[in-house]
């Protein structure tokens, strides 16, 4: 049986590095891996719920501000990690956490077994621009490469 893989880029490409997870997701895009669908999207709320409902394994990769982070370092993080913030808020309404777990009650039996969030440290998630900072856009390829090697152990 093959493995359904979801890779989405999540963020805001209008605010600099709050965009991260939509520049990868347009790079992994460029690369045709085989059997992964790779998908953007500007927002973090339900809308969350179309995307992931129907696949295995679904990969999010979005921005991520932390006290002591540098610009460009980046997490692998589980569904886990999120348990305190399942009821926090977003500009959106809801936020990625509240979304799954809400998709995991209403549809257990639709929603990805595993999903895995790469966080990437921001620096200018305000700014109006295109463009990453550079510390952030120099981590890119990393980042992309960490995410294809993940790909692959599947």
């Amino acid at each position: 049986m093959d493995v359904k893989t979801l890779v989405l880029g999540v963020g805001n490409p209008i605010l600099s590095d709050d965009g991260v997870g939509i520049h990868i997701a347009r790079k992994l895009k460029e690369m045709r891996l085989s059997g992964v669908t790779v998908e953007e999207l500007a927002a973090s709320g339900l809308e969350l719920l179309d995307m992931v409902v129907g696949y295995d394994e679904v990969i999010i990769i979005d921005a991520i501000q932390t006290k002591d982070g540098r610009p460009g370092d980046f997490y692998e993080l589980e569904e886990k990690d999120f348990e305190k913030s399942i009821h926090g808020s977003s500009p959106h309404g809801i936020n990625i956490a509240t979304a799954l777990a809400l998709g995991r009650k209403i549809v257990p039996e639709k929603m990805p077994k595993r999903v895995t969030f790469v966080a990437v440290e921001a620096d200018d998630v305000v700014n109006v621009s295109e463009r990453l900072t550079e510390k952030v856009q120099n981590a890119v390829p990393g980042i992309l490469d960490k995410i294809v090697n993940e790909i692959g152990k599947k």
